[in-house]
């Protein structure tokens, strides 16, 4: 278990990074405070017909990694920040109404991002709508799209808010809140251990005992030691007992 006057790093390096020659060191802008988790990043390397992800393609990349990427890249980053409540029209259930800050960066020949456009949508499905679309065909034509998907260099934690199952079958534990990692490719989220899985979550640990060894009864204030020498704690009752009356085993 790690404890709590060690916490784990806020990022892990990817020590097999192979970075291209010519490319650089390039900072995912962080979410804003106040901003939801939903925000998102992402490299474009084409644009259009249509609109949504697939009008967009490219690479995601989460907010805070730092990463190596071709200088003269563009990165669609989109901010979302919650708004009221509305109604899902087809299911009757309320969800949370987001709005929408969308961004378009270049990045220059010293790893620095420099803000091409800059847009704010009341509603958070605009974030990839006909406009961000078309503006983007049109910065692709000036700034035609170096090619090959971002190096992760190193990876920032996004801790996770809910207890959830990790994401590897091969490990598939609990991940307590805050001591996970969250994974995500878009409005879908995953959960991982952070920093890794090799050390189990306190989730799965057992809760420390309330009950006195010797009688089951609420209650271990006192320590003492049973009739096999074996030490633990006990109640006040029990603990008026001599020794040979009590059984911890």
């Amino acid at each position: 278990m790690r404890h709590r006057d060690a916490p784990a790093p806020r990022h892990r390096v990817n020590p097999a990074a192979d970075v291209p020659e010519g490319w650089v060191r390039c900072p995912v802008p962080p979410v804003p405070e106040g901003m939801r988790a939903s925000s998102w990043r992402r490299t474009v390397t084409a644009a259009g017909p249509g609109t949504g992800l697939d009008a967009v393609p490219g690479t995601w990349l989460s907010p805070g990694d730092a990463a190596a990427l071709p200088p003269g890249a563009l990165l669609l980053c989109t901010d979302k920040k919650a708004v009221g409540t509305a109604v899902n029209h087809r299911t009757g259930r309320q969800y949370t109404a987001e709005d929408a800050r969308v961004k378009i960066l270049l990045v220059q020949e010293d790893g620095t991002l420099r803000t091409l456009w800059d847009k704010h949508y009341a509603r958070s499905r605009s974030a990839l709508g006909r406009q961000v679309v078309t503006k983007l065909v049109a910065l692709l034509a000036q700034h035609p799209a170096p090619g090959g998907d971002p190096v992760l260099l190193a990876e920032a934690q996004r801790p996770n808010t809910l207890v959830a199952q990790c994401r590897y079958a091969a490990c598939a534990r609990p991940v307590a809140i805050g001591d996970g990692h969250l994974i995500s490719s878009g409005a879908r989220f995953e959960v991982e251990h952070w920093p890794d899985c090799s050390r189990p979550s306190p989730a799965e640990l057992p809760a420390p005992r309330q009950n006195c060894d010797n009688c089951g009864r609420r209650g271990r204030t006192y320590e003492a030691v049973d009739s096999s020498g074996i030490p633990g704690r006990v109640c006040r009752w029990c603990y008026q007992e001599p020794p040979v009356q009590l059984s911890f085993a």
